[in-house]
């Protein structure tokens, strides 16, 4: 039996489904007696480290998650990692746990986007799947790097009983699983299989978008044809090699209705890889719900127009990095940059400009941006590339291009000219012309760093 500690900073669902996945029996629990008598721990988490720290304190976790951590088999992953050390830069200042010794900092900018959000390398080696802000810096316990934004850090940690990583196993693909599987039965060192070359790549994020339970493709948001099963599609493009994926319910905020959490909680069992969830968001409680359904990320677009604290709140109680700013920008020139922002499936024009709205969304805690061109989208003609460029420019976070993909060539200009850190495809892959992997092997041999183990 694995328990999963709950101290309301944890990636459950994703932790919880990953195990199952190899047929382990797990209990998700904020009992500090479950977690002293269990075989095994987890100790996961996403968000705040303030927060964290607290909720462990006021949930009487705090000495059950020490104690575990130096007498059972113990995994940390991501935040769980982090806590383990002795102090963080985060929210002013925080006193961790203090199992390992080290300081957690934030990274640098140094031209890079933070958060780091993506696949990256351990050692040079295996790649996985990192979501952060914060870093652990190398020290005795290291037995794991990676590099980003300058700085090599630690990203696994071995003591003893004790293994904990950076990066997220449970939404790693088959190499997550392997670990894992790995630590179940106590070996712990790295499968030091080969992968990409070093450093973060950019990611092929296939989109669906869900109409009554359906895939569906239009041009322009229009003419809308059914395509198939969210979850089988879902899957077939996770073992093909989507980095990851997102959803939107695209008919959800214009009925004013709430997201399909049944089809979140399908697609969460099924795949392991990262994705994201967009349309019927109304409010903290319908974050909280998709988040508890498997979902990794949040995006908002009409919602945040009409309230822009919703970022920040959303950041706040979930953490940056599930904070995903949706826009459909279309051509004005009303807009000192040309580009006037829509809303409700571009029913709306607000009047609002599109690079300032996305300078406002990030300084108020989006982790990310995502550029829906709708003059390009399903034009199959290539990615709106100036508004893209101005945007990823203007932010310090990670923007995704979308809109417009029609054949590889368009990724690797959009990588390369346009300084986007992520592209979303649609119907080329749909159609069946493309797969990722024709997609990546472009990307790749143009140079642009493309995760090709999967």
């Amino acid at each position: 039996m694995v328990a999963i500690v709950d101290y309301k900073a944890g990636n459950l669902t994703s932790v919880r489904n990953a195990f199952a996945a190899i047929g382990a029996e797990t209990v998700v629990t904020r009992d500090p007696d479950v977690v002293a008598r269990t075989e095994r721990v987890v100790f996961p988490g996403v968000g705040a480290a303030g927060s964290a720290m607290q909720n462990l304190r006021s949930l009487g976790l705090a000495d059950a998650v020490r104690r575990a951590a130096k007498t059972k088999p113990f995994l940390g992953i991501c935040l769980g990692m982090q806590i383990l050390f002795e102090h963080s830069e985060e929210d002013g200042g925080v006193e961790l746990l203090g199992i390992i010794p080290g300081e957690v900092r934030r990274f640098p900018h140094n031209g890079a986007k933070v958060p780091e959000i993506g696949w990256n390398q351990v050692n040079g080696r295996t790649e996985y799947y990192f979501v952060h802000s914060y870093y652990a810096e190398v020290g005795r316990f290291t037995c794991g790097t990676t590099s980003y934004a300058g700085v090599t850090f630690t990203s696994e940690v071995r003591r003893d009983n004790l293994l904990a990583c950076q990066f997220h196993p449970e939404k790693s693909g088959k190499a997550g699983l392997r670990l894992l599987e790995r630590w179940l039965a106590g070996n712990v060192e790295d499968e030091g299989s080969a992968g990409s070359p070093a450093g973060l790549t950019r990611r092929v994020i296939p989109c669906l978008d869900v109409r009554n339970g359906r895939v569906t493709k239009g041009v322009k948001f229009k003419n809308n044809v059914d395509l198939g099963d969210p979850v089988e599609m879902a899957v077939a493009y996770s073992d093909g090699g989507a980095d990851e994926l997102v959803f939107y319910d695209i008919t959800a905020s214009a009925e004013r209705r709430p997201i399909d959490i049944k089809m979140v909680e399908a697609v969460a069992r099924a795949v392991r890889i990262p994705f994201a969830v967009g349309g019927g968001i109304s409010c903290l409680a319908d974050m909280e719900r998709v988040i508890l359904a498997g979902a990794e990320k949040v995006s908002v677009n009409s919602l945040a127009v009409r309230n822009p604290s919703i970022i920040a709140d959303g950041a706040a109680a979930f953490g940056r990095q599930c904070m995903v700013l949706g826009m459909d920008p279309v051509k004005s020139a009303k807009c000192p940059s040309g580009y006037e922002i829509t809303t409700r499936g571009f029913r709306e024009f607000t009047g609002m400009d599109a690079v300032e709205w996305a300078k406002r969304a990030a300084s108020l805690g989006a982790g990310e941006i995502v550029v829906n061109s709708v003059d390009a989208d399903g034009t199959r003609q290539g990615f709106e590339l100036e508004l893209t460029k101005k945007i990823a420019e203007a932010v310090d976070v990670p923007v995704v291009a979308s809109g417009g993909a029609g054949n590889p060539d368009h990724l690797v200009t959009v990588f390369r000219d346009a300084k986007a850190d992520a592209a979303i495809v649609a119907g080329m892959i749909h159609s069946g012309e493309y797969s990722i992997t024709d997609i990546k092997r472009v990307m790749a041999s143009a140079g642009v760093p493309t995760r090709m183990s999967y």
